[in-house]
Parts: C-alpha cells; sequence; structure tokens
C-alpha cells in the first residue's frame, strides 16, 4: 500500500510502496511492479524476479506517456491482490515538467560550443545519486543538444541523465564511466566515478519494546509501546489484536502507524483483548514485540486522554537504589517523576541489562503499581544495570538514567557492618514518604545476620507525612451525573482563596448551572447541565502564594457528556429485544425480556406510532422481566413498526420490531392459519386426517380421509376441479372414514379434488392434487415360466393414454410366437419363449406418458443365470402319512432364489410345508405327513437377475383304499358315499 512516485525523469522512475500486514499469511517473499500506460487497460510486469525491497526503479519508459503503477506481493502460497494504483506520472525532463508547470520561464537544449556534424563531447560531473543494496543510481551532466544517451552494457537508448544499474553485489565498490552518442557518433568515456559502494543488509527493525493497554472508552484501547532498539530505516507499526485465548490475530491498522500510541477501535464491550506490535522497513516485518496484559474492554477509568489532551505522561523516574541482594535476585526502590504529567501515575516498568551490553529486556508483566520491585532469576556473580519507565493516564514516560552497577552477589555482615547511618534516596509510595538509611550494626542485629537472616529485626524506616501532590482531577460523578473538576492545594495561607478561569477568564457567570465549592484546601468546580459551549480552557489558581496554579485544557467534552447524559437517562439493559410469537386463535403476542425490572415499570406499546390500547392483553413479570402485549386480531392493516416504550424509575428503554414484506406476510398467513385451525378443531366438524392416495395392488386408485366432531346434521361432499361428484355409494359418517374410489384412473380423471364437511357450526375442507401423477416405474426383474423367461416391470400407476415399448439392444420388439407382451395394469411383462444363446443381451422398457417418459434395462446375459443342476424326479409316490422330501441342486451368479408352485398356486411355508436352501445351493420342500391332498404338480422356480428355469414334479399319495377297490370289482361290495368319493378321487389321478 501507499504507492508513490520518485525521481520520474525521460525514460525512469522509482516506484516505493509499504508492505502490509501479515497476521495468518505465510511471511512474504518479494514483490512485482506492474505498469500501466494512462488511457489503456494493459498491465505489464516490470521485474522478472520478486525483489526483496519495498522500492524499484522502473526504466524504459517511453518520454511523454503517462503511466499508473502498481505492486503485487508475493509468498509461498501465491500472488496477492494488487495494491491501488498510484496516481499517474509523466516521463519527462524534470525541467521540462517544472516548465509545464510554469516553474522555469526558458529551457535551451542547443549547444553552441559543438560543430554541427561532430559527436557530442564527454559526459561530466557523474555522481551517485541513490545508493542501495543491490543497485545505484547514476546521474551526470550532459553536453546541449547531444541527443540520446546510450548505456554500454546493453546498447539499450537512455534519454535521462540518470540511470539505475541493478543486479550488484551487496557491500562492494564499483566505478562508472558513460559515454554519450548523437547521429554523427560517440564521445569520448566520461572520467570514470570514485568507488561507489553498495549498501550491506541492515535487516528488519528489531522488536517493539514493552506494549502498554490502558482503557480509553468502552469500545476503543489506547496502545503504547517502546521504539525498537535498532530501528533501520523504520516506516512504521502494525498493531495485531486477539481476543484472550484464541490465538486468533487481526491486523488494527491497514498502513504502517509512525507514532508509538494507537487508539484501537471497533472492540466488543466486556471483551478480554491481548495486542502486539510489529516495526516495518522496507526490507519487512520485525520480530513480533512481547504481548500486552490481557484487558477487558470496559468504560474507561479515566476520560483525561481525549477530553484534555494536554495531558503528557510523566518525567522519568530517577535515582533507583539497591535494598537487598541474595545471590540470585534483587530488590530496588526508585523515586517518583518530579513532574506527573497533570494525572496520577498508574505504573512502572523495569528493564534490565548486563553491564557493557546496549540491549536492554522488560522484566515486569504485568505493570507494577508501588516502587519496590523484586527482580529474580539473576545469575550470581553477574553484573546488572536496570532502568524504570512510569506511566499515567496519557502515556508513558521516558526511560531514567541507568541505575549504578549492581553486583549480583548475597550480602553478608561485612557489607551492612560498612553501612553508614547517613539517609539516602528518599522516595515515595502511594501514601506515604519512605526514607531509607543503613544504621549502625548492633549486636542483636549482627546475631541475627550471623543466623542466615539478610535484613535484622532492628527499625529501619522512618515515615514522614506524604506531601500533597499539585494535581487537578476530572470526573463524572456516578449518582448525579455532574462534571466535576477538582483541586487541592498545600501552600495555602489565611488570605489565599481559589480563582476558576475559563479561557484565560474568571468565571463569574454560573446562571447556567456552574458551581464552585470551596472546603479548606479543597476546591471544585461543577458542572450541571454540561454542554457543547462549556468547551474551553480551564485553570485553577491559588492567591497569595507563589504563583500556583494548574492548567487543564477542555478541547472537547463529547465522551464525558455522553457518560454525563448516561447517568442522567439510565438506560434498562434488555436481555431479548422486542419479539412476537402467534398463539392459538391467531393472536399475536409481542414480548421482550429486561435484565431488571421494578414493580413500579411503566410502559406503551406502538404500531406505526400509534399506541396500541383497547380490548388487548398488556403485563408483565416482575421476577422475570418480561413485558409482554397481546393482539387479539392481527391484520393487513398491522404492517410495519411496533416499538414498546419502558419506564423504570429513572432508567429508560426502547425496542423495536420491523415487520414488512416476505416477514409480514409469514406472520400473517400463519395467524390466519392458526385461527381458522383453533374455530375448525374446536367449534364445528373437521378432517381430523386430510385427504390421500391409496394404490391397490391393481394399481387402483382411491382417496381417503377422516372426519370428527360430527352430528345428525353434517353433510360431506366430494368434488374434482369445483365440480361436485356422486359417488355410487354414500360416505360413512358413522364410522368417521369416507372414500372415493376411482375405477379407471387416466390423465382425464387426474386432477385437483376437494371433500368438504359441514353442519350450522362452521366447514372445513381438505384438498389434494393427484394431477401429473404418471406411472412410477420400478426396475427391471426376471420371473422363470413353464415355456420361458419373462421380463416384469411394476408400475404403481398406469393410465390408458401411457405408451409402452420394449427394446433387444437398439431393436424395437414386437408380439410375436417368439415374444409375448402383455401384462396387466399394474404390471408390465415381456416373455422370450425358449430362450437361446441369439437371446441374451440388453432389454429395455420405455414408458410415456403426456409429461413424462420412464426407462428401465436389464442385461440378460445367460452365463450365470439360476440353473437346476439335478437331482429331482419327474414323478413322486408315496404313501399317506408319510413324509415328503423333494431336494436338488441348484447354482447360479448371483445366488439364486428358489420358490415352490402346486398347481401354479404358490406353496406357503408353515408347520407342515418347509421350504429350506442350504449354502445356496440345495434347495427342497420337505411335506409332513401327506395326506390325499399334497397329491398334483409341483413346479420348482431357480432364477436371479439374468434369468433362471423351472422344473416340474408329480406327486401321488396312496392309502389302503387301493385294495379296497379291488374287492369291489370282484367281490361286488356294497361301499359308502365316501368310498365311492376317495375312489373317484384315485381315478381322476
Amino acid at each position: 500500500m501507499d504507492i508513490k512516485i520518485h525521481d520520474a525523469n525521460r525514460d525512469y522512475v522509482i516506484v516505493s510502496w509499504k508492505p502490509p500486514n501479515t497476521t495468518t499469511e505465510g511471511p512474504i517473499l518479494g514483490y512485482f511492479v506492474d505498469k500501466c500506460e494512462v488511457g489503456t487497460e494493459n498491465w505489464t510486469q516490470c521485474n522478472d524476479h520478486p525483489i526483496k525491497i519495498c522500492k524499484y526503479p522502473v526504466s524504459g519508459l517511453f518520454e511523454g506517456h503517462s503511466y499508473y503503477f502498481r505492486v503485487r506481493a508475493v509468498n509461498s502460497h501465491g500472488i496477492s491482490k494488487p495494491s491501488r494504483m498510484s496516481d499517474p506520472i509523466a516521463a519527462l525532463d524534470p525541467t521540462e515538467f517544472e516548465r509545464l508547470h510554469g516553474k522555469l520561464d526558458v529551457v535551451s537544449y542547443h549547444d553552441d560550443l559543438e560543430a554541427e556534424g561532430k559527436p557530442p563531447g564527454a559526459p561530466s560531473g557523474m555522481y551517485a545519486s541513490e545508493t542501495d543494496r543491490t543497485y545505484v543510481v547514476l546521474s551526470w551532466k550532459s553536453m546541449a543538444g547531444s541527443g540520446a544517451w546510450q548505456r554500454i552494457n546493453t546498447q539499450v537508448p537512455v534519454r535521462s541523465p540518470r540511470y539505475a544499474a541493478f543486479d550488484l553485489a551487496e557491500g562492494k565498490e564499483y566505478q562508472f564511466r558513460v559515454l554519450s552518442a548523437n547521429m554523427y557518433g560517440t564521445s569520448e568515456p566520461s572520467e570514470p566515478t570514485g568507488p561507489i559502494q553498495t549498501e550491506e543488509l541492515k535487516g528488519v527493525p528489531s522488536a517493539p519494546g514493552q506494549v502498554i493497554s490502558t482503557r480509553e472508552t468502552d469500545t476503543s484501547v489506547l496502545i503504547q509501546w517502546a521504539p525498537p532498539k535498532e530501528p533501520n530505516n523504520l516506516i512504521g507499526y502494525y498493531i495485531d489484536q486477539c481476543v484472550k485465548g484464541s490465538k486468533d490475530w487481526t491486523s488494527a491498522n491497514h498502513k504502517p502507524h509512525k507514532s508509538t500510541k494507537f487508539v484501537v477501535s471497533g472492540l466488543t464491550t466486556g471483551e478480554t483483548y491481548i495486542f502486539r506490535v510489529q516495526a516495518i522497513n522496507e526490507l519487512g516485518l520485525s520480530d513480533e514485540s512481547q504481548e500486552s496484559a490481557p484487558l477487558s474492554v470496559k468504560a474507561a477509568l479515566s476520560q483525561l486522554i481525549s477530553t484534555f489532551p494536554s495531558l503528557e505522561p510523566p518525567s522519568a523516574p530517577y535515582t533507583i537504589a539497591l535494598l537487598n541482594c541474595d545471590g540470585h535476585s534483587m530488590v530496588l526502590n526508585w523515586q517518583k517523576p518530579l513532574h506527573s504529567g497533570g494525572a496520577k501515575i498508574k505504573e512502572y516498568y523495569v528493564d534490565k541489562r548486563r553491564a557493557g551490553t546496549t540491549m536492554w529486556r522488560e522484566i515486569n508483566i504485568p505493570p507494577l503499581t508501588e516502587r519496590v520491585y523484586k527482580v529474580e532469576g539473576l545469575t550470581e556473580g553477574a553484573v546488572y544495570q536496570f532502568q524504570v519507565y512510569a506511566a499515567n493516564i496519557a502515556g508513558l514516560g521516558p526511560a531514567s538514567r541507568h541505575s549504578a552497577d549492581y553486583t549480583c552477589e548475597a550480602w553478608n555482615i561485612q557489607m551492612i557492618k560498612s553501612f553508614t547511618p547517613t539517609i539516602t534516596s528518599p522516595f515515595l509510595s502511594s501514601t506515604l514518604a519512605f526514607l531509607r538509611w543503613a544504621p549502625t550494626m548492633c549486636s542483636v542485629c549482627e546475631q541475627s545476620m550471623l543466623q542466615g537472616l539478610v535484613w535484622p529485626p532492628c527499625p529501619r524506616t522512618l515515615w514522614l507525612p506524604r506531601p500533597c501532590a499539585q494535581e487537578m482531577s476530572c470526573e463524572v460523578e456516578q449518582k448525579t451525573g455532574d462534571i466535576v473538576f477538582s483541586f487541592e492545594s498545600c501552600q495555602m495561607s489565611e488570605e489565599s482563596h481559589f480563582v476558576w478561569k475559563k479561557n484565560y477568564k474568571e468565571i463569574t457567570d454560573f446562571s447556567k448551572g456552574i458551581v464552585i465549592k470551596t472546603e479548606g484546601s479543597h476546591t471544585k468546580l461543577i458542572f450541571k447541565n454540561a454542554d457543547k459551549e462549556d468547551f474551553g480552557t480551564y485553570s485553577v489558581s491559588v492567591t497569595n502564594t507563589d504563583g500556583v496554579s494548574l492548567f487543564l485544557y477542555v478541547s472537547e467534552l463529547e465522551k464525558m457528556l455522553a457518560l454525563s447524559y448516561d447517568i442522567r437517562h439510565p438506560v434498562i439493559p434488555l436481555k431479548s429485544e422486542l419479539s412476537y410469537k402467534i398463539l392459538e386463535r391467531g393472536r399475536m403476542r409481542f414480548w421482550l425480556q429486561a435484565e431488571e425490572i421494578s414493580s413500579n415499570v411503566t410502559y406503551k406499546f406502538f404500531a406505526n406510532d400509534k399506541e396500541l390500547s383497547g380490548p388487548n392483553h398488556m403485563g408483565h413479570d416482575v421476577s422475570t422481566g418480561v413485558i409482554e402485549f397481546i393482539m387479539d386480531h392481527f391484520t393487513e392493516e398491522n404492517e410495519g413498526t411496533f416499538t414498546c416504550q419502558i419506564t423504570d424509575g429513572g432508567g429508560k428503554a426502547q425496542s423495536s420490531l420491523v415487520l414488512i414484506g416476505n416477514a409480514f406476510k409469514e406472520a400473517l398467513a400463519e395467524a390466519d392459519y392458526q385461527r381458522r385451525e383453533y374455530i375448525r378443531v374446536k367449534e364445528g366438524p373437521h378432517f381430523s386426517e386430510f385427504l390421500s392416495v391409496q394404490v391397490g395392488d391393481d394399481c387402483s386408485v382411491t382417496l381417503v380421509c377422516k372426519v370428527a366432531n360430527l352430528k345428525k346434521e353434517s353433510e360431506f361432499h366430494w368434488y374434482r376441479e369445483d365440480t361436485e361428484i356422486i359417488p355410487d355409494v354414500k360416505p360413512d359418517l358413522g364410522s368417521g372414514v369416507c372414500k372415493l374410489p376411482i375405477k379407471l384412473f387416466s390423465m382425464k380423471t387426474a386432477g385437483i379434488y376437494k371433500a368438504t364437511i359441514s353442519d350450522d357450526r362452521g366447514k372445513d375442507m381438505s384438498q389434494i392434487d393427484i394431477s401429473g401423477k404418471g406411472s412410477s416405474a420400478a426396475d427391471l426383474v426376471i420371473s422363470c415360466t413353464a415355456t420361458g423367461i419373462q421380463l416384469q416391470c411394476h408400475m404403481k400407476y398406469y393410465t390408458s393414454e401411457m405408451n409402452i415399448t420394449w427394446l433387444h439392444g437398439e431393436s424395437k420388439l414386437s408380439h410375436s410366437d417368439k415374444i409375448v407382451i402383455g401384462g396387466t395394469p399394474a404390471m408390465a411383462t415381456m416373455e422370450v419363449i425358449e430362450p437361446t444363446e441369439r437371446d441374451k443381451g440388453m432389454y429395455s422398457i420405455i414408458i410415456t406418458d403426456l409429461e413424462n417418459s420412464y426407462k428401465r434395462t436389464l442385461e440378460l446375459s445367460g452365463d450365470d443365470r439360476g440353473k437346476v443342476v439335478g437331482g429331482l424326479p419327474d414323478v413322486v409316490t408315496i404313501m399317506e402319512k408319510k413324509t415328503l422330501s423333494l431336494t436338488c441342486t441348484v447354482c447360479g451368479d448371483p445366488r439364486p432364489q428358489v420358490s415352490w408352485l402346486k398347481n401354479g398356486a404358490d406353496v406357503e411355508a408353515d408347520d407342515q410345508h418347509a421350504i429350506s436352501l442350504d449354502q445356496g445351493k440345495f434347495a427342497s420342500l420337505t411335506i409332513k405327513g401327506v395326506s390325499m391332498d399334497d397329491s398334483g404338480r409341483y413346479t420348482m422356480i431357480v432364477q436371479n437377475k439374468y434369468g433362471g428355469e423351472s422344473v416340474d414334479i408329480v406327486v401321488s399319495v396312496t392309502d389302503v383304499y387301493y385294495k379296497q377297490l379291488d374287492l369291489v370289482r370282484h367281490k361286488k361290495y356294497d361301499f359308502s358315499d365316501h368310498l365311492w368319493h376317495r375312489s373317484c378321487l384315485f381315478i381322476d389321478f
């Protein structure tokens, strides 16, 4: 970003930019520079390889032409979107550019010193106008009228007296010379330059120092940090933010920020954030700084930063003293800054470094509030130096002078004995003045030290009253909302009094709610009804003193005014905004929930700014904070905005709900439906089950519904397309089930069917659309018959308008002795009589109606079809009451299915009949206790998806009546009816 053009010349410009911030992306490997001539849309890439620095000289431009430039960043994942394009720049000689802008009156390009027809003179005054790591920009003076310049390395004409030499090594020395040329020849070379050394890589900046975050508003935070120790041509800083615990870093700024302070805005109130900072130069981003201490975004602890921009950070602490050392830690103290900056000092930060080094390191996170700190984790015998920063609400002050060299050695009795009883380094705590000195050791102290105690139990402190600070405070009273400036003086005499001034004039007009209160050494300036007219510079002075006074610059009061307004006009917090719910009878319940309400709460509901009242219901629940309004009649006139206004003591709240367009139509439709449902179900006859379609096995179609809450006078009617249907059989209202059979279902009988039930209490209706419901064809299946193989297609619907076509491959099949096409309304069939090898292949059925077309296919290979290998006889004779077992071996892939028929009817498995297929190849039918009824022709069918075959077995059951029949023939026995019946059965078989 921030594309800029420098040093524009006849065929040459330098493009510079600033790197982007990268939080989750991979590191930047380099950049591509693109150019586009003004008036065209053709962008061309200027460099073949990515360049790592944020500056690039572009040569080869056409004189007098104008160009746009843009830059793209590259990392390991690809190339970024291009930057915004630069402002247009013309490739012109600088003197020509100035002449065009009226800065030069006369420009001469003629050379009176050279004769016509001669080569130009040698260039002069050659020097390096810019040096970088890998290129040098050369400049020289040309002979007037000498024409184009010539580069000696690539022979590309250079029209500018300026040129960038690329691909140089870092840190190396070079010499250059230039030749000029015109149409008559080339000049002598110029005098070579002196040694020109390219710059060595300095690298990116070091990481910024300690990051401090302080509250500003309920949606912003002030971030401050120390600049990097090694800036390396610093451009600015990028600030990143992260919700505590998420590690999801996002950019807080998108252009490098030059100051070491930044206000991060747009934060979520109540959320806790962590911040970090990176420094940036032309080579890229530094390492991240240490993360700041977590900070919750809340209303500012003080509004002084924005309200009083004249406040300053405190001056530096001073006199860093060592109180104790045990060989691995040191206890430090220091004096409070002499100048607080007009606000209370809140925090201190301590840095350390080894003596003789330059790198300081922060050692205390979070910041300190007292001026005593124990530095731990030190190396015994090492020598350390320390420095301290102080911070107030206005920011971080400068560092103190570093301490003396302190050696990390445990203090012993000899060291303490060497102390003298002179007072040293007084410093102020938060409440008292604390002075430290080293007393002469007494015998008790010495004995204690010998026992290993660092500090003896003798008195070592002297407490003095703390001198009051010359500071003015500004705050908003939490109860009244008054804005109050307070000041306390420590140098008052009996004749002294306070003088408050605004814009350097004493305040005498108290008609607008300004009040001055003074009690002893305290004074307050109170704004009862502050507004924007109160902006200005305020000061307070104390008379009959040495001029004690304090200025407080107030350039804006928006934030304090807003805080004051919120206190005077508190807002009732809401758990949920205004919402709606549709109740039975189509009533609308509008409701919201407050965090807390009292029994004295009042509220009003509005629809399109008109207050709602009348027979509707309003109420509230103090325990839950719910406030509701129930509208009995929700109609088309209610489209618009609904609002609830709440007043509870001094607090107010308002919430609105917009119901317009589709949202309103959906709510109105649901309310109408609930109203109808209530009337339908609760008050009159109604459908307990709405119309549905039942399809029988024979594809017959029947409409079915159920009705309830009827009486003798209730009437039921059928309709098709609003034309009443008089069924052959009247509906059975006594059972509540009503049916309408459609005997010949076709496209002519399809459509919208309705049923109504009504009496003097009301009317209910149900309807169903069965138009366009054509065939729903199942997959083709194979069935074996006694004469061949039959392909079957079951259908859910079948109408007379349907057209059925059978195909073998691409050939259409017709009915013949070999191919039998038929079926029922529920199933279409095609049978191949006595199939052969030629009948293998792909078979298809195409079912077409007026709207849709269905196609089902099946491959009939025959290789893996179901087969009977053997084991069954043609005829079986068995005595009554014996067990019959018919068993054979079958095969096929996939495993075939086996079914049994008796005289063409399915044999069902029961207690007497057992059907089994063991191991997928041993099929059997077992009949226990056979009787004469079990005689007949049995058929076993074996088939899979590729086909199958069938085998017939004739079973004959015999009994003792065979012998009786012989006796009848020879001895002329009389026989009863039942014996004759048995004989007839035998004769039939």
